[in-house]
């Protein structure tokens, strides 16, 4: 696997927060801050380089000063990062760990391998360890269940681990939908991931739907969803920041969902609804 490294430079003092979120938006979701810099990757599959390039133009449009890339085989990113990530524990039994790391497991264990900077979704933001936790939770083994936003396909390598019988990963990042292809079979697992909205075409219902995407998406789908998910199913959501909670919330409930558990971590909340 290679990569593109894109590294941006800033002036000194400045708040480096808001540059991150960009890096964030175009895919990227770690990222090293050195002084008045920051780098981060992105696996190079078809369309990266473009996703690359509207960064770049992001990153000067926002203020930076300068930004590079290359390219990274994947011995050299390691050597460069494998220092920042180590395996990340999340709930009781999932376990997040980069291919250059060994983790001594359990029987209990379930083991999620994942390179950073892949897609969004690796378990380092909060979003996404809420989501796993409320899977968790969820008594997924023996359920079907519906990835919408899949991202780099974490949620969906672990539902699968957790049991379910099948798993549809969907989102409109042809990038995304490469990556989580190539998580899924690192991780010796089986789902369909397809490009693709995930609320008009599929007509058969599921047990759960999980959603990691942004507020407003979430309230715009609510009422299709609800109607994608059998009576006594779940949709679980996440990707909210805290003061978009209430609309989230309403909307949902006027969807006919019902909240079961909401949980909190770092300004982010992730829910779990019933219906």
């Amino acid at each position: 696997m290679s990569w593109i490294e894109v590294k941006a430079g800033f002036e000194a003092g400045q708040d480096l927060s808001p540059y991150v979120d960009i890096f964030g938006e175009y895919g990227i979701e770690n990222t090293l801050e050195e002084g008045s810099t920051l780098t981060g990757c992105l696996v190079s599959v078809e369309g990266s380089q473009d996703r690359i390039n509207e960064l770049e133009v992001a990153l000067k449009v926002a203020g930076a000063v300068f930004v590079e890339t290359r390219d990274l085989v994947e011995d050299n990113w390691e050597i460069a990062w494998r220092q920042f990530f180590k395996p990340r524990r999340i709930g009781k039994r999932f376990v997040v760990r980069p291919t250059w790391e060994e983790f001594a497991s359990t029987p209990e264990d379930l083991v999620i391998v994942l390179d950073p900077g892949q897609a969004f979704g690796t378990g380092d933001h909060p979003t996404t360890r809420l989501c796993l936790e409320l899977l968790e939770a969820d008594q997924i083994s023996g359920q079907t269940v519906l990835d919408i936003g899949c991202g780099s396909g974490i949620l969906s390598v672990g539902a699968c681990l957790l049991g379910a019988t099948k798993v549809l990963a969907i989102d409109i990042d042809p990038i995304a939908v490469e990556v989580a292809k190539e998580n899924r079979e690192m991780n010796q697992v089986q789902f369909e991931a397809v490009i693709g909205e995930g609320v008009l075409v599929y007509e058969e219902k599921w047990d759960v739907v999980v959603s990691n995407i942004i507020s407003a998406t979430l309230i715009r789908l609510a009422r299709d969803v609800r109607q994608l998910i059998r009576d006594g199913g779940s949709w679980i959501v996440s990707g909210i920041i805290v003061d978009n909670w209430p609309d989230v919330l309403e909307a949902a409930e006027k969807a006919g969902f019902k909240l079961r558990e909401k949980r909190e971590e770092d300004g982010w909340v992730a829910a779990a609804f019933s219906c």
